[in-house]
């Protein structure tokens, strides 16, 4: 992923303004070469070659004159086979296969064929191996099917372009019988192989950059992820916050009743429990007053109450940010064009302080609703978030949020779950105090945006209305501090 040293390609300047003459394969291998010339301004004529070397790790550019000295390197060669300088006479790569007539297969299967293929088949790709194995099962005779092959190739006019997930996957000059189910477009008219390549190349470099792109995002959603789980695993408990709390109030009490038996230098006091009738040691600090033991005692009472409200509110924070980035995962791996992911290159690109995202509100069902916060944020969490069958909720005629009800395939809400998705709508809304209000709902599916319009704005059609306040949903969810938009 890391780009060139811009180093190495400053040899390689002798190639500017050069005219492509002709591209050859030398060898019916990973090697082309590529001759290029260029006029002079006193007429002569300087002839360059560009040898690029695809044989995966070994792989390499080359510059040479037209006496085939090597000019340039991208990088040197370190095989002691073949030692390769600058200055010295190019070499072609050993040649560890052979042509098709001057290899022996011996007794062959079908399983067997298609690895000997590539192995020892001069110019064969795992991929056209794979096919002439597919001929052979059918024929049963390996010349006549490696002669099937040849002649496909060299006389078809409909090259096909093959897709998996989406994305290209393999180009073949005709339909492949060994690739038969996979999605595929053919390629006929005019100039259908410079097409092929063209579109396969294109489609290859969007599909590269949208899966590096959804990479980084969802590598840093997933280090928030684990950063927030480990913080929720360090928060202490909320419940044995609470009952030391109680101890220290207890403390306080039982000390406040006894103060006539405290004497000076006491560490602790033995003193019967009120509650249980059973005797409890109170904790005394020597340089403090019996009164102020007191208040010491109540003082971390309250100390703890606080730290233990805190913890309750910073636990439903971290569960609230891991559900959004949850649904945030899912954004990034549902995208199919970089344009899905612009709002997540955004926040990253200008680094300021980040924002409220939208809200994310798990019912008592378990399904949950999502709100959107902005203009931007309604337009995203609608075309961009939810499935075409969750539910979409707004005010009738009011300004306000965007509410999705997501819900699983083929499952129907229930109307509990529309009620509060309904009453979540008014909350976020200029209606919120204003008792009940219509409600507007229908699938996602049926919710458009008219092309030129603000954003924000949608149509939607195929719509239920259903009356409700804001109450439902702020008594259920008040302990999320939704108290305003």
């Amino acid at each position: 992923d890391s780009p060139l040293s811009q180093e190495p390609l400053k040899n390689f300047k002798p190639l500017q303004g050069n005219y492509v003459k002709s591209i050859n394969l030398p060898v019916k291998d990973r090697v082309v070469e590529i001759e290029t010339v260029k006029l002079s301004l006193s007429g002569k004529v300087q002839v360059f070659y560009l040898i690029l070397e695809l044989t995966g790790k070994n792989a390499n550019v080359l510059l040479l004159n037209e006496k085939k000295r090597v000019v340039a390197l991208l990088k040197p060669f370190k095989s002691s086979v073949r030692p390769i300088e600058i200055g010295g006479e190019y070499a072609l790569p050993p040649l560890d296969k052979k042509e098709f007539s001057s290899v022996t297969f011996g007794k062959i299967t079908p399983e067997g064929i298609e690895k000997k293929l590539h192995k020892f088949v001069l110019g064969l790709s795992p991929l056209n191996s794979k096919e002439i194995a597919h001929l052979f099962k059918e024929t049963g005779d390996i010349k006549k099917a490696y002669a099937t092959f040849l002649e496909r190739h060299e006389s078809s006019q409909t090259p096909c372009l093959y897709f998996k997930d989406g994305s290209p996957k393999f180009m073949t000059t005709f339909p492949y019988k060994s690739l038969e189910g996979m999605e595929r477009v053919e390629f006929a008219g005019d100039y259908p192989s410079l097409r092929c390549w063209e579109t396969f190349f294109k489609e290859k470099v969007l599909a590269e950059n949208l899966r590096r792109l959804k990479k980084g995002i969802l590598s840093e959603l997933e280090s928030k992820e684990r950063a927030l789980k480990k913080e929720l695993e360090e928060l202490p408990s909320p419940e044995e916050l609470r009952k030391e709390a109680e101890k220290r109030r207890k403390f306080g009490e039982l000390l406040k009743y006894n103060l006539h038996l405290v004497k000076p230098g006491m560490e602790k006091l033995d003193v019967t429990d009120y509650e249980s009738g059973k005797k409890i040691a109170v904790p005394i600090d020597p340089s403090l007053s019996p009164r102020e033991n007191v208040e010491e005692h109540f003082k971390q009472y309250r100390k703890l109450l606080r730290k233990t409200e805190h913890i309750k509110s910073r636990k439903k924070e971290i569960e609230e940010e891991l559900e959004t980035i949850e649904i945030l995962k899912e954004a990034v791996q549902k995208a199919k064009e970089e344009d899905e992911l612009k709002p997540f290159l955004l926040e990253r690109k200008e680094k300021k302080k980040e924002k409220k995202r939208f809200k994310v509100f798990t019912l008592p069902s378990g399904n949950r609703i999502v709100v959107g916060r902005s203009s931007k944020e309604n337009e995203f969490i609608t075309f961009r978030l939810a499935s075409k069958n969750d539910l979409w909720f707004h005010v009738k005629e009011t300004p306000g949020s965007h509410v999705i009800l997501r819900l699983e395939s083929g499952k129907k809400p229930s109307q509990e779950d529309i009620l509060l998705s309904a009453s979540a709508a008014v909350f976020f809304s200029k209606a919120k105090n204003s008792g009940k209000v219509p409600v507007d709902f229908t699938e996602v599916k049926n919710v458009k945006k008219p092309k030129g319009t603000p954003t924000g704005f949608v149509t939607y059609s195929g719509e239920r209305t259903v009356y409700v306040s804001s109450e439902p949903f702020k008594s259920l969810f008040l302990a999320f501090d939704c108290t305003s938009q």
